[in-house]
This record gives structure tokens, sequence and C-alpha cells, in this order.
């Protein structure tokens, strides 16, 4: 059941990674111009009116915390199915003493 739901939330993290590029893609460029313009910056302009500025930013600013939260929440989940599956001594590396000599080798 876990890795069906990790498995999920990876998809949707893709999701609102690709959406997240787009949308400050869609932004605004400064005045000097750059890459906003290049890629459509004026576009977002004619499609949502005035007010674009604070819905593009309103916009970054959920889906970065969505994107926050569902990989920390990713990152949960795999720590949950790594001490299911596993001993975590197991995947400790086996680390010798050293003589009494001290030359450690």
């Amino acid at each position: 059941m876990t890795s069906i739901l990790i498995t999920i939330f990876t998809f949707l993290l893709i999701l609102i990674s690709i959406f997240m590029i787009l949308v400050v893609l869609m932004q605004r460029a400064s005045s000097s111009g750059g890459l906003g313009t290049a890629f459509g910056g004026g576009l977002a302009d004619s499609a949502f009116g005035t007010d674009t500025g604070n819905i593009l930013t309103k916009t970054t600013v959920y889906s970065a915390m969505a994107f926050f939260i569902i990989s920390f929440g990713l990152y949960l989940g795999y720590m949950s199915m790594l001490g299911e599956t596993s001993d975590l001594k197991l995947l400790l590396p086996d680390i010798q003493q050293s003589d009494a000599t001290g030359t450690g080798f």
C-alpha cells in the first residue's frame, strides 16, 4: 500500500514541478528583458488581465508550498518503507577496530 501511495505522490510531484516551471516562465520579466520575454512573458497579461502579477505570484507561492510538502511527505514515506523492510543496523558499514600498535591498518 505504501509503494502505491509513493508512486502516486511522485507522479504528482513531477506534475507540480512542471507546472511551477511554467508559471515562473510566464511571469513578467524585469525591465531589462531576458528569459521572461523570450518565453512569452507578455502572454500572461492577455490571459489574466490587469491583475496578472498577483495571480502568478500567488500561484507560484502555492505551488512551491505544495512542492515542499509533497517532497517532505515522500521523504517520510521512503524512510517508513525502509524501516519496514530491513533492519537499519544492517545498512551501516562494518568498521574494523585498529590494533594496539597505532597503525590502524
